[in-house]
């Protein structure tokens, strides 16, 4: 790799899971779960990976390109919604820079936004990464989105109403603006403008943007870096919210649980009959109780949300978002998933890795962007051009997924055994020379390395 490299970060949080197609569960209605249970799927199951569909079987997958927008801890989000508190970042895949997209502009008539799913298609149809930007090859089709099957709003937020987007996987983008030839950053700032590609610009989303000017949304993979928020709440509430369901301690087992099997096996309309009253059933039921240990749980609740905050500052996404900034060229590798709780997007979730390039800000060097072709997203790429990119990308993410996680400074040995056991081949061959004692020095190896042990000369 002739680029000069700065350090791979490694993410410590990774609390998801995802699901395959076939396995997906929406948000259940009121009338399908009682609210103790439709609150335990959510707090434990779907925000923790439930929403996370499978789009290369669980594996991960790797996108170099230039980090487009920073999305801070936080940003955007209020209320109960401020419960997903992971970094996020947004990367415009190679070979594209966001100085290409000014041949988009102006927009059509009567719009102040480009629109924006061709401008997706063009980059998913000629970016050799284009792919990371739509759904998998399937049999089996995306379940709907939460904006399109109309799942409760509160506490996910208020449904879309159906025909504004792209189903099942609409996408986003991050909004710059065209201006005098060029492409700029809306907000001139780090900050979240994240554009669901639905969505138009000028509105009350959008608040800090200017009533005038031409937009871009810049196709993006989105990437998000976990914070530990969600998990640490639903250890703290699920002993709670079990007990308003009745269940036996260490088991499953809920009258409710049990009302619901049964109905499972009962036709049309009487298993949905039966669904509503065993749900009703639970809720009176869980009045009481959830009175009575209302002190405790609010107690609980809210020390699992501030602790866990705390936690992440320090340990988990606090560290990795001092270190990306917009316009650092990247290589990130992640689980690749679509997120059906929001309008339907692919993302890498959770990030394993960050390699950050050491080039310019937004500056692709030419081994992912060879010097010659007119960089136009409208228009295909010659296919040499094409080849280059594909072998560069497969070598760097090679490289990259060959170096292990950093030591865990808690640990005598430096990794856990976790971590040692989810290395793979290629991590133990390079975690093996690393332990090697002439490989072990800190300042120079003229300082304090050794040479290497000579095999003794063979017996005559």
């Amino acid at each position: 790799m002739a680029t000069p490299t700065g350090p791979i970060i490694s993410p410590p949080g990774q609390y998801t899971h995802c699901v395959d197609r076939k396995n997906y569960r929406d948000v259940p209605g009121l009338f399908d779960e009682g609210i103790p249970t439709m609150i335990e799927f959510i707090l434990c199951e779907y925000l923790l990976g439930g929403k996370l569909v499978c789009l290369a079987g669980g594996a991960d997958r790797c996108a170099i390109g230039v980090v487009a927008s920073v999305e801070q801890v936080g940003a955007g989000k209020e209320g109960f919604n401020a419960i997903d508190n992971d970094f996020s970042f947004n990367v415009v895949v190679a070979p594209y820079t966001p100085e290409d997209f000014r041949v988009y502009g102006p927009p059509a008539a009567g719009h102040n936004i480009v629109e924006p799913h061709q401008v997706r298609d063009d980059v998913a149809a000629h970016s050799p990464q284009g792919f990371l930007l739509l759904d998998a090859a399937s049999p089996t089709s995306l379940p709907a989105p939460v904006d399109q099957s109309g799942a409760p709003g509160p506490p996910l937020g208020s449904s879309q109403p159906q025909g504004t987007a792209t189903w099942p996987n609409d996408g986003y983008g991050v909004l710059w603006e065209l201006k005098d030839g060029h492409v700029v950053d809306a907000k001139r700032i780090e900050g979240d403008n994240l554009h669901k590609l639905y969505d138009r610009p000028i509105n009350k989303d959008w608040p800090d943007l200017p009533t005038s000017g031409d937009y871009v949304a810049l196709p993006v993979i989105h990437c998000e870096c976990e914070g530990s928020r969600i998990c640490f709440v639903c250890q703290a509430m699920k002993p709670f919210l079990e007990a308003m369901q009745g269940k036996i301690p260490g088991t499953d087992f809920s009258p409710s649980a049990a009302c619901h099997a049964v109905a499972k096996w009962l036709p049309w309309p009487l298993n949905k009959l039966v669904k509503a009253v065993c749900s009703f059933v639970e809720d009176i039921v869980a009045i009481p109780i959830a009175l009575a240990l209302a002190p405790a749980a609010a107690a609980a609740f809210a020390t699992a949300w501030e602790t866990a905050q705390a936690f992440d500052d320090l340990f988990v996404t606090g560290p990795v978002a001092k270190q990306i900034h917009t316009g650092d060229l990247v290589i990130v590798t992640g689980r690749w998933a679509w997120d059906a709780g929001h309008s339907g997007h692919t993302e890498l979730h959770p990030v394993k890795t960050i390699q950050k390039l050491e080039t310019p800000p937004f500056v692709v060097p030419p081994e992912v962007r060879p010097a010659g072709p007119d960089y136009d997203p409208r228009k295909p790429l010659p296919a040499p051009v094409i080849d280059d990119i594909i072998e560069a990308h497969d070598r760097w993410c090679h490289l990259v997924s060959e170096a292990p996680p950093p030591p865990d400074p808690r640990h005598p040995e430096g990794l856990t055994p976790p971590q040692l056991g989810a290395l793979t081949p290629g991590q133990l061959a390079v975690h093996g020379e690393q332990q090697r004692p002439e490989n072990t020095w800190e300042i120079h190896p003229l300082i304090d390395g050794c040479a290497p042990a000579r095999d003794p000369d063979p017996i005559r």
